[in-house]
C-alpha cells in the first residue's frame, strides 16, 4: 500500500512545469496533525483490508521539507499504529518511508534523519547547473542548482533516486543531463516529460535521438555488469520481458495507493491531488469512514478504468505499456479524464517502446539478461 501525504500546498520554488501550479494555486494550505493522523490510519486499515505486504508512506507537497516536524511525527504515527496492530499483519510486514523533495533545504541533520529511518529519497535533478536553472527556481527568478548541488554527494550515496522532468527546453543534450546525473554517483534515475499539448513533431524528433543515446548508454553500463536503474528505458523493457501489464506492474492507482490533499480529501492517486472545492475524482474525505471512501461512484468509476480498455486503444499492440491507455494520472492531467488519450503521450509512447525494444534486442543479442526492476 503507498500512501503519499501532501503535507503542504506551499513551496520555496516556482517550477515552471510544476504539474499542482493550478490546483495549488494559492500555495497556502498545511496539514493539521488530526488530518495527518487520520490519514496514515486509513492507509494503514487499507492495508490490511487488501491483505498487503507492505505500508509505504511519502511524504510530498509542495515541498515537504517545509513540515520538517510533521514528518517526524508522522513516522512516530506510523510505527505506533502498526505496532498496535501487528497481529493484523502478515509477518513478513515492512512499514516504509519516502519523500520527494527538491533538495535545497536539505541539511546534514535531515539526512541523517532520513538514513535512520531509511527513508527513500526522490531527489528533483534535471542534470548540472544550467539544465537543472532551466525550470527549477526561487520565486524571484533565480535557479536553485546551487543550494542543491551541495548535497548531492550524500544523497547519491544514500541510493537516493534522480527524477528529471523533460521540457522541450530540455530535450536537446537529454542523454548527456543523465550521463552527468549517473557520474555523480545516482544509480537509480528516471526521466518524465511535461506533455504541455505543445510538443512539435521537431521536438519530437529531438527527443527521439536523446532516448536512443540513453537506451545505448544503459546497455553499455548493463552489459559492463554495473549497477544501473534507468527507468525510462529500463520499464518498458521489463514489461515487455515479463509480459506484464503497466496497470499491474508500476500503476498503484486506487488498488495500491492513495493520495492525501492537505485538507484531507482523499484521491487515487498523485495527480489528483488539490484542495480545490471542484476538484475531480475525490473519493471522499479521510473522516468519511472506510466504506464511504471505497465503495462511492468515484471509487467504482476508477474500478471500471482498472477493467477495462480504452475503445480507441484496442487495436493497438503496445496498449499495456502505454502511459496513455495504463496511467490514470497520465490521462487525467493531459486530458481531464481518466478515460481521455492524448495524441501528445501516444506519441511518444510509440517512440519510446520502439527504441526500448531495440535495446532488448541488443541486450539479448549480447548474451546477458536483463534482471527486472
Amino acid at each position: 500500500m503507498n500512501l503519499l501525504l501532501s503535507l503542504t500546498e506551499q513551496c520555496n520554488l516556482r517550477c515552471s512545469y510544476c504539474y499542482y501550479k493550478l490546483s495549488q494555486v494559492n500555495r497556502e494550505l498545511e496539514m493539521s496533525d488530526e488530518i495527518l493522523e487520520a490519514s496514515i490510519a486509513l492507509g494503514l486499515e487499507r492495508t490490511i483490508k487488501l491483505k498487503q505486504g507492505f505500508f509505504n508512506i511519502t511524504f510530498f507537497g509542495g515541498e515537504p521539507l517545509l513540515r520538517m516536524p510533521s514528518i517526524r511525527k508522522g513516522v512516530r504515527l506510523a510505527k505506533s499504529m502498526v505496532k498496535a496492530r501487528r497481529d493484523e499483519l502478515p509477518e513478513n510486514f515492512e512499514l516504509r518511508f519516502a519523500v520527494n523533495t527538491n533538495g535545497t533545504l536539505l541539511t546534514d541533520e535531515i539526512l541523517e534523519f532520513f538514513k535512520k529511518e531509511k527513508f527513500q529519497i526522490y531527489i528533483s535533478l534535471d542534470g548540472p547547473q544550467r539544465k537543472h536553472n532551466i525550470s527549477r527556481v526561487y520565486v524571484n527568478g533565480k535557479g536553485c542548482f546551487k543550494d542543491l548541488a551541495p548535497h548531492l554527494p550524500k544523497l547519491a550515496a544514500m541510493d537516493a533516486v534522480a527524477l528529471t522532468v523533460v521540457t522541450r527546453e530540455h530535450v536537446r543534450g537529454l542523454a548527456r543531463s543523465v550521463q552527468w546525473i549517473y557520474d555523480q554517483g545516482f544509480t537509480s534515475m528516471t526521466t518524465s516529460v511535461d506533455f504541455d499539448g505543445k510538443w512539435t513533431v521537431e521536438d519530437f524528433n529531438a527527443l527521439a535521438l536523446e532516448y536512443q543515446k540513453m537506451a545505448q548508454f544503459w546497455v553499455n553500463e548493463m552489459s559492463r555488469g554495473h549497477q544501473i536503474y534507468l527507468g525510462t528505458i529500463q520499464d518498458k523493457v521489463s514489461y515487455n520481458i515479463l509480459g506484464l501489464r503497466q496497470k499491474n506492474r508500476a500503476c498503484h492507482i486506487f488498488k495500491g495507493g492513495l493520495g492525501i490533499a492537505a485538507n484531507g480529501n482523499v484521491f487515487p492517486c498523485s495527480r489528483f491531488i488539490t484542495s480545490n472545492p471542484d476538484a475531480k475524482y475525490v473519493l471522499g474525505s479521510v473522516f468519511d469512514g472506510y466504506r464511504r471512501l471505497f465503495s462511492g461512484p468515484v471509487a467504482k468509476d476508477i474500478c471500471r478504468f482498472l477493467k477495462y480498455d480504452k475503445p480507441e486503444c484496442k487495436e493497438c499492440a503496445i496498449r499495456y505499456r502505454c502511459a496513455a491507455h495504463e496511467c490514470g494520472c497520465t490521462s487525467f492531467y493531459t486530458t481531464g479524464s481518466i478515460y481521455g488519450v492524448s495524441p501528445e503521450v501516444c506519441t511518444h509512447e510509440r517512440i519510446l517502446t520502439a527504441i526500448c525494444d531495440e535495446a532488448l534486442a541488443k541486450r539479448m543479442a549480447s548474451g546477458v539478461f536483463v534482471k527486472p526492476q
